[in-house]
């Protein structure tokens, strides 16, 4: 995974991303430890801190860019814009990691922003602190474009070779001696980066009250018409809206504040993500500025597929969903 980060974020078609401007952190076969290092991960998705590659992740097989293939997965994309609709916050975040899984997690965005404050979270949606409280309902305007998939063989874990030191740790595990899990997990990681996927997102975040939240949904499952959906896109109905984000380069956010201004029945202007709709000319333009070198779909994968004794790989296996949902629970 040369010069990559980790990764993370967005949406049903935004699918999650995160810019990885914190390049070198991981390989693909590189493992990561769950339980302890997940909160420095998520600084590293959202860009925050500078960390060496051996500070967030391990080095456990022998050349494993060998079993790794590369997809062209622009070709089936088509250059429509997602409008998805999240009722709570955890929605939210559900469709902003999309793209994201996690062996043994249903929710890996909560170890994903461990370490991140509510302030910080809002200014990654961007909108205001107060839009991320109780009580009110977002809906998601994006346009996702992946552009290559790097991921390892099928039969990875049967023909790559772990690092000797590795291997014997695993020899020497005995089933039913919790502590040789944990400790093997501490130093050398639970879980190993499978594949991922590059390209960029830019979406907008819009806030609403529930009563117009159900308005606009209801207006949606009886296809709405596309003028009272930008109408109801629009500051008339939002209580906030959210910045127009990019999750690669700042070039298509000052590009957006100069060609998708539209006039509100309120009198005056705003920026509106929905204006690329029917815009072919600005869904070019916009294309040709964002970034292909973002994380926008990431897989990570258990390191006890590599154990070929099937007892011991259960048992390594369930201690470590013990402390993944241990881990969960206490977020």
């Amino acid at each position: 995974m040369d010069a990559l980060a980790v990764a993370a974020i967005l949406m049903l078609a935004l699918r999650a991303a995160v810019c990885v401007d914190a390049a070198a952190n991981v390989d693909i076969g590189r493992s990561v430890d769950l339980l302890q290092r997940f909160g420095i991960i998520g600084d590293v998705l959202y860009g925050d801190v500078s960390n060496t590659k051996e500070s967030v992740t391990h080095d456990i097989i022998d050349g494993a860019d060998r079993f790794t293939e590369v997809l062209n997965v622009t070709k089936n994309h088509t250059n429509l814009l997602n409008i998805t609709f999240c009722p709570d916050l955890d929605c939210l975040f559900d469709v902003y990691f999309d793209g994201f899984q996690v062996d043994l997690t249903d929710k890996p965005w909560k170890l994903l922003t461990t370490s991140r404050s509510r302030h910080m979270v809002s200014e990654r949606f961007g909108v205001p602190d107060i839009a991320m409280g109780f009580g009110q309902k977002f809906v998601i305007v994006s346009y996702r474009r992946p552009v290559k998939r790097i991921k390892t063989f099928d039969n990875f874990t049967q023909v790559a070779e772990l690092k000797s030191s590795i291997s014997d740790k695993f020899k020497c595990m005995s089933i039913g001696i919790e502590s040789l899990v944990t400790d093997f997990i501490t130093e050398h990681g639970s879980h190993y980066i499978d594949e991922y996927t590059l390209g960029d997102t830019v979406f907008q975040v819009l806030v609403y009250l529930p009563v117009f939240y159900d308005k606009f949904y209801k207006c949606v499952l009886n296809n709405c018409s596309e003028s009272d959906t930008t109408l109801l896109l629009s500051p008339l109905y939002t209580e906030y809206q959210g910045r127009v984000t990019s999750v690669g380069l700042d070039a298509v956010e000052k590009w957006v504040d100069t060609n998708l201004q539209v006039e509100s029945k309120l009198g005056h202007t705003y920026i509106s993500l929905y204006a690329l709709k029917n815009r072919p000319e600005l869904f070019a333009e916009i294309v040709a500025l964002m970034n292909e070198q973002s994380v926008v779909g990431l897989h990570l994968k258990v390191v006890s597929a590599f154990l070929a004794e099937p007892v011991k790989r259960k048992w390594f296996t369930e201690v470590l969903d013990n402390h993944v949902k241990l881990r969960e629970l206490n977020l």
